[in-house]
């Protein structure tokens, strides 16, 4: 995992659990739909090292009516010769709750690769999620637990439409790669940030990251939200040793309501 472009495939899925916060309570808004697209490049100043794209399909889980989330990252151009990875993540999510039912890893990167299934149970247990994963068995996490992609639509759908004041630490544990992660972020205020789609009002976040494995500080990630009702993650930078890497996106498509957070060129 020491390239740089592994290391953005890794962060772009790795920041989507950084984010919930709260106990999950009966749904209020809803911020997106099925059909919603989301298309992002990643970008190490003008070199083009990945593409990720997250989607929101019309699924099922035992019968049940389940929105199926999907993450794919991977590399293109000279880094896909270099590296090639392709990474997908998905998450069979109740539409009401946002919580999973079952979700999904696929890793290739170069000559390594991993398959994994984590299925989620909360609801024999009123005190912790019962979570059977392909990899470990059954392991108990913390009520209410999300996966590493249905996390990040629980905070667009649960979350970001509670009163945030600027300086905020959220927190929460969750289930990422079979093990128990507590994780804060911090938000920070707006920004209008311009990008090749236009300039957008935005909500900057700053996850406090685990170091090591990917960042060498806690700061060393940054995630634009649109300041909007869609809640649409525009911009995610990291900072690695050699300069910053940006992820912005490019493209997008079934928004749930009209993209009022950004101002055409």
């Amino acid at each position: 995992m020491g390239n740089p472009t592994c290391k953005l495939i890794v962060a772009l899925s790795f920041f989507f659990i950084l984010l919930a916060s709260l106990p999950s309570n009966a749904q209020q808004k809803t911020a997106f739909k099925q059909g919603e697209r989301l298309r992002y490049l990643i970008n190490y100043g003008p070199i083009k090292g990945g593409e990720a794209i997250l989607e929101v399909k019309a699924g099922a889980y035992e019968g049940k009516p389940a929105n199926h989330l999907v993450l794919s990252g991977k590399t293109i151009g000279v880094a896909n010769m270099l590296y090639g990875v392709h990474d997908t993540y998905q998450s069979f999510t109740n539409a009401k709750t946002d919580l999973p039912y079952k979700a999904i890893r696929d890793i290739k990167e170069g000559g390594y690769k991993h398959y994994s299934e984590q299925v989620f149970d909360h609801w024999t247990r009123s005190d912790s999620t019962i979570v059977y994963s392909s990899k470990v068995g059954e392991k108990l996490a913390p009520k209410n637990s999300n996966d590493i992609l249905s996390a990040f639509y629980f905070l667009r759908n649960q979350l970001m439409w509670k009163p945030i004041k600027v300086g905020d630490t959220l927190t929460i544990q969750t289930y990422f790669t079979d093990e128990i992660y507590t994780l804060k972020v911090r938000f920070l205020g707006y920004d209008n940030i311009k990008m090749k789609i236009g300039t957008i009002r935005a909500m900057k976040f700053m996850p406090i990251v685990i170091t090591g494995r990917v960042f060498k500080s806690q700061d060393d990630m940054a995630v634009w939200f649109s300041a909007d009702r869609n809640f649409v993650p525009v911009r995610i930078k990291f900072d690695i040793v050699v300069g910053s890497v940006y992820c912005d996106l490019v493209d997008y498509n079934g928004l749930l309501y009209n993209f009022d957070a950004l101002t055409k060129k």
